[in-house]
């Protein structure tokens, strides 16, 4: 069953990446994935004209629908006026501060994929389940030293494993996008590696892909100098780098780097507090 018929009088949005999944199958495929109980509090960014909302509705306990486009919001919350279990929010989901919720479900817009994943990395929540861009994934899952591999896969599987399901065909959405898209779960790990300063880490991890082909030593003390100051060549010899470049580091290497860093930052602030007055 389609939806298409639903929305023939509608505009989609080009800047708001608008592509609604128009399959009902699909849109069934992912409540499966997501293994949905009447206790689930879902999360769906981009909910259209609410088909894939309404499904997610019929067996969690809410859903929370953050819909960007006024338009939109208006025919969702007069379908679901009369449904407690749907709570329509209006704004950009980067920006609006959001209720609890503990799984996503979502056909996500494509042109927040990146900003979207990186938020998702400081949320906390069981299971996220998507429809993305096939190439997008295949970047979250990028083996280091290819060139897919980048900040934003350092960052996602940190915290959690991304796992590549059903392809999803072009003509499942409306209107039909140039690219290919897939189902995707994404799972937070239950103990990522243990870092000592969560925000230095990503601030390492951008600031190193700048640069991306050369020497890690060699970012790393243009790093210390124009980001902290430090331009004592013996810090860096501390830190212990690998002599590889940063495209070719391990998500554990970049984590063993980052705890590093830190530990010798807060010994170096130590050091300067304890000096002796003159």
């Amino acid at each position: 069953m389609h939806c298409e018929s639903a929305l023939r009088d509608f505009k989609p949005n080009r800047r708001l990446g608008q592509h609604f999944l128009i399959n009902n199958d699909l849109q069934k495929k992912l409540i499966r994935y997501a293994s949905l109980k009447n206790d689930d509090i879902v999360l769906e960014v981009g909910p259209g004209n609410g088909d894939l909302t309404s499904l997610i509705a019929e067996t969690a306990g809410k859903v929370i629908a953050v819909e960007r486009d006024p338009r939109l919001v208006k025919l969702l919350r007069e379908r679901f006026h009369t449904r407690d279990k749907v709570e329509v929010i209006e704004g950009n989901v980067l920006k609006s501060q959001l209720p609890s919720f503990n799984k996503i479900v979502s056909n996500l817009p494509y042109y927040i994929s990146s900003k979207f994943m990186l938020l998702l990395t400081k949320m906390t929540f069981e299971l996220g389940v998507f429809t993305l861009q096939k190439e997008f994934v295949q970047r979250l899952l990028a083996k280091n030293g290819s060139p897919d591999y980048g900040r934003i896969t350092v960052a996602v599987q940190h915290k959690m494993d991304v796992n590549m399901l059903d392809p999803v065909p072009r003509q499942s959405f409306y209107p039909k996008p140039k690219v290919d898209s897939v189902i995707v779960t994404m799972n937070p790990k239950p103990h990522p590696h243990d870092l000592r300063d969560e925000s230095l880490f990503y601030e390492l991890v951008r600031e190193l892909f700048t640069q991306r082909r050369k020497r890690v030593k060699k970012v790393l003390a243009h790093y210390l100098e124009s980001r902290i100051g430090i331009s004592d060549g013996n810090i860096i010899e501390k830190l212990n780098p690998v002599n590889s470049r940063v495209c070719d580091m391990t998500v554990e290497e970049f984590e063993e780097l980052s705890n590093n860093l830190s530990l010798t930052l807060n010994e170096r602030a130590l050091a300067q507090l304890t000096l002796p007055s003159i």
